[in-house]
């Protein structure tokens, strides 16, 4: 059966279709605007006076943002429960902001959605692929819930509990449903839905996984990935394929001189998690000492940060570093040693 990888950004999504018998260079890619982007558009564009929202759990970002605006403008917004955790899992503060959550809408004006199997499907025929998709591979960003805990605290938390049982990035997936992180769960019940086998995993996980396999091929061991996103920046030490630290901070609040204090301070043992936290990040964590022999940038926002090391392109190409790592877990966790 064929598959597709998507990695889902703040700004992008990117897309990847490994074809059988082809070189890498040759598969199916496409960088297309993120369905919170879409969407935002859509809102911001609105004439009407009410907006009606149903479907499923996806990224807030930009979507969220402009529904704000539009509510600051007298417009009123009725939004099913599902599709109203796209602003917060924690519907009484969704309640506060003035949107209305309802049981059911008979019609709705967007249907929320992460995933466009529609979008999927035209890409399959522009590429002439004659079987159906029958598997989805996908990275996200979902900070998690815990009623009354800072979502930036849940978000290290889940981390940090994840590498406490697998260090190897290419493991650290999803294919059941967590009961806590709603974005997750929800692309896994479309998934499910749609009668396809898959996985959803963290895009900060995802792009580790990407940037590991490319310092193997270039023969680098030991080495610190800093995917600068659109919203957040990881930084992780890898020795040997693990993970061995990470902290992770918001792009917008980062220059390259804090970005590299931080960054020195997780190499030689010195970060805290306080000292990330209380300027505004989600937390740092330390698990094992690493010699760096490269420092690799991936992201969208790897130009600012450009003093800090030299840019990684895995698969050949800046902006599928995700996609990369989600083809790691494909290969080395389901039954795709072929492509």
């Amino acid at each position: 059966m064929e598959a597709v990888l998507i990695d889902i950004g703040k700004g992008t999504q990117d897309i990847l279709i490994p074809v059988k018998g082809e070189r890498v260079e040759n598969w199916v890619k496409a960088v297309l605007p993120s369905p919170t982007t879409r969407f935002a558009k859509r809102v911001l564009e609105w004439k009407g006076k009410e907006l009606r929202l149903c479907g499923y759990t996806m990224g807030g970002g930009p979507f969220k943002k402009a529904v704000m605006e539009f509510l600051r403008g007298g417009g009123r917004v009725l939004v099913t429960e599902k599709a109203a955790r796209t602003f917060r899992d924690d519907l009484d503060e969704v309640r506060k902001s003035g949107v209305e959550i309802v049981e059911d809408l008979e019609g709705c004006d967007i249907f929320l959605t992460d995933l466009d199997f529609e979008l999927l499907g035209r890409l399959r025929e522009l590429a002439d692929l004659e079987r159906e998709f029958g598997f989805l591979g996908v990275a996200c960003q979902d900070h998690g819930f815990v009623k009354g805990q800072s979502d930036r605290i849940t978000r290290f938390n889940y981390l940090s509990e994840l590498l406490n049982r697998e260090r190897r990035p290419w493991k650290l997936y999803h294919t059941e449903r967590t009961g806590f992180l709603s974005r997750f769960d929800s692309i896994l019940e479309q998934i499910e839905k749609k009668g396809l086998s898959g996985f959803v995993i963290d895009s900060k996980i995802s792009a580790v996984a990407g940037v590991t396999a490319y310092a193997h091929s270039e023969g680098v061991k030991e080495f610190v990935c800093v995917d600068c996103g659109n919203g957040h920046t990881l930084v992780s030490t890898v020795k040997d394929g693990l993970i061995c630290g990470f902290l992770e901070h918001h792009t917008r609040m980062l220059t390259p001189d804090k970005l590299k204090n931080f960054m020195v301070k997780l190499i030689e043992e010195r970060i805290t998690f306080e000292e990330v936290y209380e300027d505004g990040g989600h937390g740092a964590l330390f698990i094992e000492r690493v010699n760096p022999e490269k420092v690799y940038l991936v992201g969208p926002n790897r130009e600012n940060f450009r003093e800090l090391g030299e840019y990684a392109y895995p698969l050949g190409d800046a902006m599928l570093f995700g996609c990369a790592g989600l083809l790691e877990v494909l290969k080395k966790s389901f039954d795709f040693t072929s492509i």
